[in-house]
């Protein structure tokens, strides 16, 4: 086997072209069209080293680029979208415009290892000018989410250490838990509206399908999404469990099959608004999130309610009450984050709220506290005035004990 490199020259319609072809270790290595010796001399080393390498074993690849990053983390959320409602995906496209500016800023061609933490910040800066802090915060997120996409996937990321920017974020509405007051109206408007001016069964339908929807939420805690597209088979008759696929995190969890559940369940069956797959048929449009949505929003407006993200009451909210009532009841930390579907204590912690009973029943703890402290001081008082009554009723026995 001959080690000489061999290189030739031939005509092109750009002019003098250079190329190689050799054989190195059984394998043939071909390729024209450099300008230059120099840079064909390059390239066949190149692909000499990576023979050497495959036969070690090592696996070379190309560098990441920062605009191949961001394409591998649009992929990655158009997958998920399809799991999803059509409102996720209207908000993906847009959220990778804010992403492909930081690329644009930073180099679509340069590579993915050299962003530093300095970049994400002076991006931050910059986004701070012209949004509000905490949706420039949420943007760096996904700039970051970005980078960690490409590393989980690129080989030659693998052992990078990834730069990560602390953004302190107060989201300006926070959310809360839904009074059984506020639950009751809502449900009673839905299930029973007012007479529409027009396309009155159709008003109705969509506003009976919003009603279950928001029970729904409300006893097995899970999402607008995962309940809009539950399947008949997900209720599990047998072993009484409601079976949920989070679309979010990719996991699926176990709820309990409660009384209230079966009977929305066995009503939409035996009124014939379900099918054979679908609880909720109309799950099949990709803007039925949409229509829920606004269906429970003109509810809660006709019954005078704090609806609407600055109230902090949507219908996300459900599964905030769902998980602080069910803490609530059986004080069971681990067992009430296995029916959320939550693994971290940290996410977990964000859905627990402070209940207007939560005030009444503090107060009343704090009484007794203040109680127990206000009686202990008390008989202080007592024990030291009655001491204080026994030395001036007998103040010759003390003196005689003084003297002796």
């Amino acid at each position: 086997m001959s080690k000489s490199k061999q290189f030739f020259q031939y005509d092109s319609p750009n002019g003098k072209l250079w190329g190689f072809r050799k054989e190195y270790k059984q394998r043939q290595l071909r390729k024209k069209g450099f300008s230059t010796k120099s840079d064909a001399e390059l390239k066949l080393r190149e692909e000499m080293n990576d023979v050497d390498a495959l036969e070690r074993g090592e696996i070379r690849c190309k560098p990441t680029t920062a605009q191949e990053a961001l394409n591998i983390y649009r992929r990655k959320l158009e997958v998920r979208s399809k799991d999803k409602g059509y409102q996720y995906g209207h908000n993906l496209r847009s959220n990778c415009k804010i992403v492909q500016e930081f690329v644009d800023r930073f180099g679509p061609n340069r590579l993915a290892r050299e962003v530093t933490q300095t970049e994400l910040r002076e991006f931050y800066q910059v986004l701070c000018f012209r949004i509000s802090k905490n949706s420039a915060g949420a943007h760096m997120g996904r700039v970051q989410g970005m980078l960690k996409a490409a590393q989980e996937s690129k080989p030659d990321l693998v052992n990078w250490l990834r730069p990560k920017l602390s953004v302190r974020r107060k989201p300006e509405n926070e959310r809360r838990a839904v009074e059984p007051e506020e639950y009751q109206k809502l449900v009673d408007i839905l299930l029973n509206p007012p007479p529409a001016p027009s396309r009155r069964a159709e008003r109705n339908a969509l506003w009976r399908d919003a009603g279950d929807v928001v029970q729904l939420l409300r006893l097995t805690g899970g999402r607008l999404n995962e309940v809009l597209r539950i399947k008949i088979n997900q209720f599990l008759w047998d072993k009484e469990k409601v079976l949920l696929f989070a679309s979010k995190t990719e996991n699926e969890r176990y709820v309990p099959l409660s009384k209230g559940v079966a009977r929305i369940v066995h009503a939409r069956l035996r009124e014939g608004l379900s099918d054979d797959e679908f609880l909720f048929p109309r799950a099949r449009v990709s803007t039925f999130d949409n229509a829920i949505a606004r269906a429970c929003r003109k509810a809660a407006s006709l019954a005078k309610l704090r609806y609407g993200q600055k109230n902090g009451f949507t219908c996300h909210s459900f599964r905030h009450t769902f998980i602080t009532h069910l803490l609530i009841q059986t004080k069971d930390i681990p067992g009430t984050m296995e029916l959320s579907g939550h693994k971290t204590v940290e996410s977990f912690s964000g859905y627990l709220h402070l209940l207007d009973t939560g005030y009444t029943n503090a107060a009343e703890i704090l009484d007794q506290v203040d109680g127990f402290l206000t009686g202990l001081e008390r008989s202080e008082r007592q024990e030291r005035d009655e001491r204080t009554e026994d030395e001036a009723a007998n103040p010759l026995t003390l003196k005689q004990v003084a003297v002796s």
